[in-house]
């Protein structure tokens, strides 16, 4: 099998979508990967010109393919872009990350990696951060910091600093070491928080300053994709 025959074939089975083009844009081969990903964006998903095709999101790239000074070796990699087509509810959008690779003078090889659920799930867990972040500072005064599953502190934030301990004092600890509840009420709320999904317990707790604050201690357990225990998320609010 020569050099043709392998590049065929690898350009036959692979994953992502990939296009040779010559130094102007033209293409020359493309796997099937590149049909099913651009048609909604290309007649039979399939286009002549490969930078022209992607000139509106990657405008860079021609500038960069003339200014690379190797005879062959990597132009881009992983530059994510977002291609939008119209449908009859809303714009389509495809997020890709592509990587672009020199040959020679007249061969140019594009990986075109479809990332669009990858960028859905971001976008879904940033909001989701953003609502917990805003629901928080509603609360006067609240501490956010998680547990392994062994119910040991693995991580503090700023706030729990200013009004319970500094972060070498508090990581390692468990929540009997810091706030006055027993040891034996201490697996009682992991327990049940693993088991019911969260619990919920009032303290009165004094921070560093000596204040004594009516509060609460939320914990609830994690659970990751598959459904498997990764530990807990606590939240203790002082006062209203």
């Amino acid at each position: 099998m020569d050099h043709e025959e392998k590049l065929l074939e690898f350009l036959y089975v692979a994953p992502v979508a990939l296009i040779q083009f010559d130094g102007s844009g033209n293409v020359t081969l493309a796997n099937p990967r590149v049909a099913q990903l651009f048609n909604r964006y290309a007649p039979g998903g399939y286009f002549a010109n490969f930078l022209t095709f992607l000139d509106d999101v990657l405008p860079e790239l021609k500038k960069d393919i003339v200014n690379f000074p190797h005879k062959g070796g990597q132009i881009m990699e992983n530059k994510r872009v977002c291609l939008q087509a119209p449908s009859q509810l809303a714009q389509e959008e495809l997020w890709m990350d592509v990587t672009v690779m020199k040959q020679d003078d007249e061969r140019y090889i594009a990986s075109l990696n479809n990332v669009t659920d990858q960028v859905v799930a971001e976008n879904e867990r940033y909001v989701s951060e953003q609502y917990l972040t805003q629901l928080l500072e509603k609360v006067n005064k609240h501490v956010a910091f998680t547990l392994d599953p062994n119910g040991i502190i693995n991580s503090w934030n700023i706030t729990g600093e200013t009004y319970i301990t500094d972060s070498p004092y508090a990581l390692g600890k468990v929540l009997s070491q810091l706030f006055p509840i027993s040891n034996q009420d201490n697996s009682l709320i992991l327990a049940q928080a693993k088991e019911m999904g969260q619990h919920k317990t009032t303290i009165q707790f004094a921070d560093k300053s000596g204040e004594s604050h009516a509060s609460c201690l939320y914990v609830s357990g994690i659970h990751d994709q598959r459904d498997k225990f990764q530990g807990f998320s606590v939240v203790l609010t002082l006062g209203e």
